[in-house]
Formats: C-alpha cells, sequence, structure tokens
C-alpha cells in the first residue's frame, strides 16, 4: 500500500464513522495519536523522495514535525519502521517505537518496542496484525508476537509470542486468549 491509502486507514481507525465528515477530520486532525502516525508516514514518503533539494526540504520539513510530535505528545516513532495500516495510538506520552508492526495494531502510553539498546541492538521486534499492546508494555528485541496477540499492561516481552496468545506478567508469561487454561510457557 502506498503511504496515502495506509493514512487513509489510519484515520478510519481513529475518527468515528458516524460524525458528518467534516466533524471527522476535526477529530483526527485533534488526536495526537494521528498526527503522531501521519508525521510518520509523511517522513516515510520523503524518503522515497529523489530530488535533491526538494527532499532535503522536505527531509526538514520532516524533522520539524517529528521533533514537535515527540516534544509535545511524547511520541517517537523510528520513520526505518515499518508499520501497516490501520495503527492507532489511544494516548499520548512515553512512546517509543522502533520496529516493525502488522496492520491494526494499537498501542496505549509509556509503551516501548525496540531494540535491547545500551549500545547492543540484537534488532527490532516483528509484530503481526491486529496486536494491541498494553499501556507501559515493553517488547524487546529480534523477536516475533504473532497475529490477533494482546499484551498485557506492563508486560516485557522478550521471547517470540505465537498467533492468538496473551502476554502478561514480567517475564512475560503466554496464555491463551479469552482467559482459559494454565499458562503455555514463558516469554522472556
Amino acid at each position: 500500500m502506498s503511504a496515502w491509502a495506509d493514512l487513509r486507514e489510519d484515520f478510519r481507525r481513529v475518527s468515528k464513522p458516524h460524525r458528518p465528515p467534516l466533524k471527522r477530520l476535526f477529530y483526527a486532525l485533534s488526536n495526537y495519536g494521528f498526527l503522531a502516525i501521519a508525521v510518520y508516514r509523511f517522513g516515510r514518503a520523503v524518503n522515497a523522495v529523489r530530488v535533491p533539494v526538494l527532499g532535503t526540504l522536505l527531509r526538514i520539513v520532516y524533522f520539524l514535525a517529528k521533533t514537535l510530535i515527540e516534544v509535545l505528545f511524547g511520541i517517537s516513532i523510528d520513520v526505518n519502521s515499518r508499520i501497516g495500516p490501520g495503527f492507532y495510538i489511544g494516548h499520548f506520552g512515553g512512546i517509543v517505537i522502533h520496529g516493525d508492526l502488522g496492520r491494526h495494531c494499537s498501542v496505549g502510553q509509556g509503551v516501548t518496542i525496540g531494540s535491547r539498546g545500551a549500545g547492543r541492538s540484537d534488532g527490532w521486534p516483528t509484530l503481526g496484525d491486529n496486536v494491541f499492546v498494553g499501556a507501559g508494555a515493553k517488547i524487546i528485541g529480534r523477536i516475533r508476537v504473532g497475529n490477533d496477540v494482546v499484551i498485557g499492561a506492563n508486560a516485557v516481552v522478550v521471547k517470540d509470542v505465537p498467533d492468538g496468545m496473551l502476554a502478561v506478567g514480567v517475564p512475560a508469561r503466554l496464555r491463551p486468549r479469552g482467559g482459559a487454561g494454565a499458562a503455555q510457557g514463558t516469554a522472556q
């Protein structure tokens, strides 16, 4: 999909479909999560511009907009991340994203998705489609989180999570979604 098509899907996730179009637009443009993802999508599109002077000017605009989003809203999305359409940021503050996310993923406040850091990166996470990441959760390192997964609030995930699971705790323990059954493993 193109950046514009992805942004339209992001808009559909954040706007209220029962409202008139102008009110939907106003609501989306006043939503910090939507503004952050719009700036990210703009940055991805700017990286494809191959006209030297125009590309440089657009990169400056992107850098200023990204810095503004980080300072005002506390949302940092690395332009090298790959984020599928329909991304939703539920709250502002303390959100750091550097990884690959599938379609229709959602994150809460205080979420970190990225490498282990401390000067030694082993890669970043890959999240499947329809993943919900609860407030304060950390997904760290070169791991794969499957489709239709819920990462609970404040969970720390450092190992792969299969499709359809719930990951909770520190380190995250895996359970089938819906609460039935005992823990089936540890995602540490």
